[in-house]
Parts: structure tokens; C-alpha cells; sequence
């Protein structure tokens, strides 16, 4: 084995993803923080969204990955095999990333990333599976779960925020849309106004709500309706909209609207549509799944390891008394052969 092999070893790669994951958490540390300093030294309001995160997380958050899958497979196959096994997933990401299958940076190298990962959590729940029994089966198989859960949210993460589309339109009541927004298009079918609340001043009361009635068409057919409010509050002089959202299996539907025309019966509808934002939500469920068989795993553990704490305290209780015995028995012989050999002389 060279040295270069051996330093490949699951305490360096899980120590150098500890530095990774520290890196990272400064950060996003330090965008948290300096909007709320900036607050206080100076009375600025500042905002740091998306376009700084992004950008300052990505290098770490690969590192973190990659570091992650290399544990994985240095813990369950030789060094060199393990050696080989960075080499082609650093190929794979630059492959795939310069071929750029999805037109879209973010989104190959995620990709690129994830399905390796994926790929070695996969292998370990299979060597877990096949050679682990009792405790560190299922603690093995809480852990790998609640890496999976991370690897869907990370993918989840990238991929609906990269891939989503969203645009507005002005529709008009019971006319269909002529903007198509992916595969989906409105069609206003209805307009109606209410004053809700007490009286307020020289209004009749409190809030004036508009209902907006809308179908929704996919690939031009009729796939389901929704309505929203269009809510004006005279008590707080704010106007604000209620939203219709629909999760489907591969995506999810927003629309709000922005703006209406009541005399003439037009809104302005904000739309977007989000792919793959259930892996963001499975992935939740699943880690939140795997932390708590893990602690339903630990906590039954404690007896077994008393109990074994206490076999094992045992054994060295004998041991220590075998020793002894043996001591004693070795100098007892040692005195009957001295005393024979006096015996004899005399």
C-alpha cells in the first residue's frame, strides 16, 4: 500500500468534511448576519436573498458531497478501490457538466453529484443489510435514511429552484388565455364582490373582497378549477390576495393574482410552476424519518450496553483472579522445590 492510498482513510475524508460543513455554515453565517449588523451600525436595510447564497454555497456544498460519498465507500472497500472510485466521480461531474444535459449548470452538476452519492448510500444499505444484524442493522439503516433524506432535499433544493417557470398575464372574465404558461392555461370564469366586515369610517365596512373564479386547462384540456381573493382592508390601508396552490406528483401549481379590472372584468394572474418540488418535501419526511428511528434505536440501546458493559467488567474480574491464582500457585511451588532442595543437602 503507498502512501498515497493510505491517506485516503475514513478519519481524513470525514475530517475533511467536517471543514467542509464548518465552511459552509460561515457562510450562510455570515448572509444572515450582515443584514441584521448592518441594521444596527448603520440603520441600513439591507436584503440578501438567492443571488448571494447561491453562488457563495455552491463550491463548498460539492465539497461537502463529494467528501460524504468518499466516506461512504472508504469504510466498506479497499483504498485503492476507493481511489479509483474519486477518480471517476470527479470524471463524471466534469463529463457531465461539460456536455450539459439540462442546459443548465446548476442543475448538471447536481446531478452529477447526486447520482454517485446515491449510488454509495445505496451500496451501504446493502452491505447493511446483508452483513449487520440486531443494533447496528438498524442503527446503520436510520443513518443511511437520514442521508438519503438529505440528498432529496439538496436535489429537490437545485432542481425546482432552477427549473421553475413563472410568468403573469391579463385574462379576461370567460375568455380563455392566450399566454400558455408550460403546459397550463386560465380561463376566468367568474368575478364577485363583497363587503366583509364592521363599518369603518365612511365605508360600509372594514374590507371589500373580490372572488376570482378560474379553470385550469393542461395541454388545452380541463383539469381541475380554483378561485382566489382579491382583498382590499380599509381599517389598514393594505391590499393583499390569498393563493391557490396545487402539489402534483412531479410538480407544483401557484397562482395569485396581482392586479384586476373589475368594470372591465380583467385580472393580471401570477403563475408558476415548480418541478420537482416533492423531492424537496420527501426528503424532509424522510430525514425527519430517519432521526427518529435512530432515537427510538439508541434509546433501546442503553440496557444492551449495560448489559454488556457489566459481562464485560465481569470477564476482567476473572481474568484478574486467574492472574492472581496463578501468582500464588507458581510461588507455592517455588517454596515446596526450596524446601526440597534443603532436604536434600542437609
Amino acid at each position: 500500500m503507498t502512501n498515497k492510498e493510505s491517506f485516503l482513510t475514513t478519519k481524513n475524508t470525514i475530517f475533511a468534511a467536517v471543514i467542509a460543513f464548518i465552511l459552509l455554515a460561515m457562510v450562510i453565517m455570515t448572509g444572515m448576519l450582515t443584514p441584521l449588523l448592518a441594521k444596527i451600525l448603520s440603520g441600513t436595510e439591507l436584503a440578501l436573498g438567492s443571488d448571494y447564497f447561491n453562488p457563495r454555497t455552491a463550491l463548498p456544498t460539492v465539497l461537502l458531497v463529494i467528501l460524504l460519498t468518499i466516506c461512504l465507500l472508504v469504510s466498506s472497500v479497499t483504498p485503492r478501490k476507493a481511489l479509483i472510485a474519486t477518480a471517476s466521480f470527479l470524471v463524471l461531474i466534469v463529463s457531465i457538466a461539460t456536455i450539459s444535459p439540462f442546459s443548465n449548470t446548476a442543475v448538471d452538476v447536481t446531478v452529477s453529484l447526486i447520482i454517485p452519492a446515491l449510488m454509495a448510500t445505496a451500496y451501504k444499505i446493502w452491505l447493511t443489510v446483508r452483513n449487520k444484524k440486531g443494533y447496528g442493522k438498524y442503527r446503520g439503516l436510520s443513518a443511511h435514511l437520514i442521508h438519503l433524506g438529505i440528498l432529496c432535499i439538496l436535489l429537490g433544493v437545485v432542481l425546482s429552484s432552477n427549473m421553475k417557470y413563472e410568468d403573469s398575464a391579463v385574462y379576461e372574465t370567460g375568455k380563455m388565455g392566450t399566454n400558455n404558461l408550460q403546459d397550463y392555461n386560465l380561463k376566468i370564469t367568474s368575478m364577485a364582490s363583497r363587503f366583509e366586515g364592521e363599518p369603518y369610517q365612511e365605508h360600509q365596512a372594514s374590507s371589500y373582497i373580490t372572488r376570482i373564479d378560474f379553470d385550469i386547462y393542461d395541454q388545452n384540456k380541463y383539469a381541475r378549477s380554483g378561485s382566489v381573493e382579491y382583498i382590499t382592508d380599509f381599517k389598514w390601508g393594505q391590499t393583499y390576495t390569498t393563493t391557490y396552490i396545487h402539489r402534483g406528483l412531479t410538480e407544483e401549481l401557484f397562482i395569485a393574482p396581482r392586479a384586476l379590472d373589475e368594470q372591465n372584468g380583467e385580472v393580471d394572474m401570477y403563475v408558476r410552476v415548480v418541478p420537482f418540488i416533492n423531492m424537496l418535501w420527501g426528503g424532509i419526511y424522510m430525514m425527519a424519518l430517519g432521526i427518529i428511528a435512530l432515537l427510538i434505536v439508541e434509546h433501546r440501546n442503553p440496557s444492551q450496553n449495560s448489559g454488556k458493559t457489566q459481562s464485560s467488567g465481569k470477564e476482567k474480574d476473572m481474568v484478574f483472579f486467574e492472574k492472581k491464582y496463578e501468582r500464588i500457585l507458581e510461588q507455592e511451588i517455588r517454596n515446596l522445590r526450596s524446601g526440597k532442595n534443603r532436604r536434600g543437602s542437609t
